[in-house]
């Protein structure tokens, strides 16, 4: 029995030795070591919300911006509740949401959002849906005279394994990124732990979806140059964009450049110049404990990166809150000097004046 102890002892000791290293490494790289020093340079207010906007677009044409609404803490929790998108005019003195929809699509829990506005026709709106049966879907909205969206296309597609976020670029074409590429569990836990890069990006024509970029770090956000000639795209683990060069005829894309950001980015968003907004989780880990524990927060941080600049300033870290003010915030939208922030686990934004100089 001794030497059996012996020789259990011994290899729990060359696993531990094996394990902590791993773990440490997992740690530091899911910023559970950073510090954080929160600053900004604007003033923000809470705008009370019944659900989470995890994703915020905004028409700079109207000045409307349209939130992904759903209570994606009762989701997690097993519990059955749809969602929908609202709206908040941000010409109004005091804005509150109402419905952007005339009806939702059945067992319609919307995720990440485009917004298609074209030079002619109607807008149209893309939402990424993930209804209980496990299903995935990106819900196509038409705008109506009144300006609420109407229900037109559902596109389903068994490549779309684990859609996060979407880009459309038609009034029937996108891209979307699935954030999880791994198809076996073994995958699945390379990806998680040693950052695997094996999601990819999907890109539909309107008729067929074929993969259009491979090699991927769960990317969580996408945005386009308003020329439609680039691609923006959050590698989240990889905690960098990518940007994209765009055939417009055929949809393929070419890496053209790699923007290390330090932080693990979400959503993407484009303000009225092409810049770009983008939410960032500095403690990726923090994150996970916010959605299982209400009590629990996680930082928010939002970077602005000046779109075609090549100097070393071109990345600006805006906002940075140890998570008091909002938690875990997963989008940030900019228009006419203001900041939008949403989150996916708190039912508020943050509604920010931001310095004339950013």
């Amino acid at each position: 029995m001794k030497s059996v102890a012996k020789i259990v002892g011994i290899v729990g000791g060359i696993v531990l030795v094996l394990v902590l290293p791993i773990a440490w490494i997992f740690l530091r790289d899911s910023g559970q070591f950073r510090e954080i020093r929160p600053h900004f340079a604007g003033v923000c207010r809470k705008l009370a919300l019944a659900a989470s906007a995890e994703d915020i677009r905004i028409d700079h044409g109207t000045g409307v911006a349209y939130l992904s609404y759903l209570d994606r803490r009762a989701v997690m929790s097993g519990e059955s509740v749809n969602g929908t998108v609202m709206l908040v005019d941000l010409n109004a003195a005091e804005p509150r949401p109402r419905a952007a929809l005339v009806t939702e699509p059945p067992d319609f829990r919307p995720h990440g959002m485009s917004l298609y506005t074209p030079l002619n026709g109607s807008r149209k709106l893309f939402v990424i849906s993930h209804p209980a049966d496990g299903s995935h879907r990106v819900e196509i909205f038409e705008q109506l005279a009144s300006g609420l969206f109407s229900h037109a296309k559902t596109v389903s597609h068994p490549l779309m394994s684990s859609p996060n976020a979407i880009l459309a670029v038609g009034s029937r074409q996108f891209y979307v990124a699935n954030d999880q590429g791994g198809r076996t569990k073994l995958e699945r836990i390379e990806e998680a732990l040693l950052r695997r890069p094996l999601a990819k990006v999907l890109y539909f024509d309107g008729q067929a979806m074929r993969v259009a970029v491979t090699d991927l770090k769960m990317p969580m956000g996408m945005a386009g140059s308003p020329d439609g000639r680039m691609v923006y795209v959050s590698d989240t683990l990889g905690e960098q964009l990518q940007v994209f060069a765009r055939n417009d005829t055929t949809g393929a894309l070419r890496g053209a450049e790699i923007i290390p950001l330090g932080s693990a980015p979400d959503n993407i968003t484009t303000d009225e110049r092409g810049d770009l907004w983008i939410a960032a989780h500095p403690k990726l880990l923090s994150v996970m404990r916010a959605f299982r524990n209400a009590s629990s927060v996680a930082p928010t941080q939002v970077f602005k990166v000046r779109a075609g600049a090549q100097d070393s300033g071109r990345v600006t870290e805006v906002y940075l809150n140890e998570g008091r003010e909002l938690s875990a915030g997963s989008v940030a939208a900019v228009h006419g000097g203001r900041m939008l922030i949403g989150s996916a686990v708190e039912s508020r934004l943050l509604d920010c004046k931001i310095p004339e100089a950013l």
